[in-house]
């Protein structure tokens, strides 16, 4: 699969052979479960591999590309099969059906600015480039004749837009509201089931999904013998599913790590498993299988699944299984859990999910004000202990009113204070202003911008607590929650006392 000493100095003109694929008759593949076909044929013009229940292939009698780049991309593609998993092989060969659609298709080798032109052309599909720029490398080490480094460092620094996949979590809330929660709880525990098995068997998905939110692969990789469960002396039992890792990068079969699960949902799996092997037989593998006893496939679990969701009146578009995975990781976050543990326990390669749940943990102030914020004897308490009298603007004098600074930005026109002029005051001005009784916050202040100051600032405390490992025992992160839950009620008694108003008016 590579060439000579003396090709590997030839220029592509030279009288060289062109390069020919040599490759093996059958491909191994990393496969994720005994079911599922592990040699890919390449002496076909099909070659079709298999992942999550879907066939994956590439045509190659189908692909309009030059004659000597279809040898080189078929070495490519026993490459990534060998090394990378099914899904990340099949990215390969959807780059390659984009070369064979571009104005490069027919050409080779290529100058660097006819693959930059090519490249602006799926700039709105980043992973085509990546996968382009991994080939040319592959290509390049290995002394292929019509690849360079000169082209390589070119086509390395095209830049491409870049976007997060986490972005959406560090954006806003990501998971599911209290209200969508109940009617998801209701739904798993709902006692009127059908008497059909798939029913049963997708209200398991369901209560499996909310307890320990696998992706639809780890749900379409788990086996029955994945299941277990110890009856202890005094005739507790105690369940363990161990989940198959979905991203874990080279790893030949997926590593199964223990995660416990709650009795109810044990009792559930246990019945399931019994029901199974009732209807086809105990050589039946797959834990979670269609009316034919095959394996269900991922789109078949996440039809399944959005069913589900609907059924409990959540209707999310184009998110099942990732929402119940949002909104498990934003939970953990919320109560503290360090990212890493978070991230241990979604099966990540890396804290920067974790991260981005934990960037939104300023929801644990939302939460609490939404839980206090309409308790008659939360209000009544709020109200004794925090600021003075609410005033107008226009009945302060200047001199009286209080400015500051909160996460870098000035903020003024929220209030005034009502000690002597001139007098210091021993607190830090705006941040103690909502919890003393001296303060008189102006009906229309700017109270909401310091709340949003105030939410920016937590979130860095957050962050450093985060690194350092200790987010239950922050005291400036718990002050300022404090004082973001104090400023939610003046604005709600500026609200009221502005409704109130009108209603006088009247």
């Amino acid at each position: 699969m590579t060439k000579s000493a003396d090709q590997e100095h030839a220029s592509p003109s030279s009288s060289f052979p062109t390069y020919v694929f040599k490759g093996p008759a059958q491909i191994a593949i990393r496969t994720r479960t005994n079911d599922q076909p592990r040699y890919v044929d390449t002496r076909l013009n099909v070659w079709t591999w298999y992942d999550g229940g879907m066939a994956m292939n590439i045509d190659w009698s189908g692909l309009k590309l030059s004659s000597e780049f279809v040898e080189i991309a078929k070495a490519f593609m026993v490459h990534m099969l060998e090394k990378y998993s099914p899904s990340t092989a099949y990215r390969a060969a959807r780059m390659l059906y984009r070369v064979s659609e571009s104005d490069i298709s027919l050409r080779f080798p290529w100058a660097a600015d006819e693959i930059i032109s090519a490249f602006k052309s799926w700039s709105s599909s980043r992973e085509y480039v990546v996968v382009f720029r991994t080939l040319y490398r592959w290509a390049m080490d290995r002394g292929i004749i019509g690849f360079s480094n000169d082209i390589y460092l070119k086509i390395k620094n095209f830049k491409t837009e870049r976007l997060s996949p986490y972005s959406r979590i560090f954006l806003s809330r990501s998971g599911l509201e209290l209200d969508e929660e109940i009617l998801l709880l209701n739904r798993i525990e709902r006692q009127s089931l059908s008497d059909s098995w798939e029913d049963i068997q997708f209200n398991i998905v369901l209560h499996l999904g909310f307890e320990l939110a696998p992706r639809s692969i780890q749900f379409h990789s788990l086996d029955i013998a994945d299941f277990e469960f110890i009856e202890s002396a005094y005739n507790e039992k105690y369940y363990t599913l161990w989940l198959p890792m979905a991203k874990k990068v080279g790893q030949r079969r997926p590593e199964r790590r223990p995660r416990k699960i709650t009795a109810p949902l044990g009792v559930k799996i246990s019945r399931h498993v019994l029901e199974i092997q009732r209807r086809f037989g105990n050589d039946c593998e797959p834990l979670f299988v269609n009316p034919c006893g095959r394996r269900l496939s991922v789109s078949e679990i996440g039809s399944g699944l959005k069913h589900e969701l609907r059924e409990a009146g959540i209707d999310r578009p184009n998110q099942v299984s990732i929402l119940l995975r949002h909104h498990l990781g934003q939970g953990l976050a919320d109560q503290g859990t360090p990212a890493d543990m978070i991230a241990e326990l979604l099966g990540h390669n890396s804290t920067v999910a974790a991260r981005a749940y934990v960037t939104a943990t300023p929801n644990i102030a939302r939460i609490k004000e939404k839980a206090l914020g309409k308790s008659p004897a939360y209000q009544r308490i709020m109200r004794s202990l925090l600021t003075g009298k609410i005033v107008q603007r226009r009945d302060t004098a200047p001199e009286r009113a209080v400015r500051g600074v909160i996460d870098t930005q000035y903020i003024g026109d929220i209030g005034a204070c009502a000690l002597p002029v001139h007098t210091h005051c021993p607190y830090n001005p705006i941040y103690a202003c909502y919890t003393c009784k001296k303060f008189h916050p102006f009906s229309d202040g700017r109270h909401e911008q310091v709340k949003e100051a105030l939410q920016r600032e937590a979130q860095r405390f957050i962050d450093r607590a985060e690194q350092a490992g200790d987010l239950i025992h922050n005291r400036p992160l718990a002050q300022h929650q404090t004082t973001i839950l104090a400023v939610s009620a003046t604005i709600e008694r500026c609200r009221q006392q502005t409704e109130d108003a009108a209603d006088d008016a009247v």
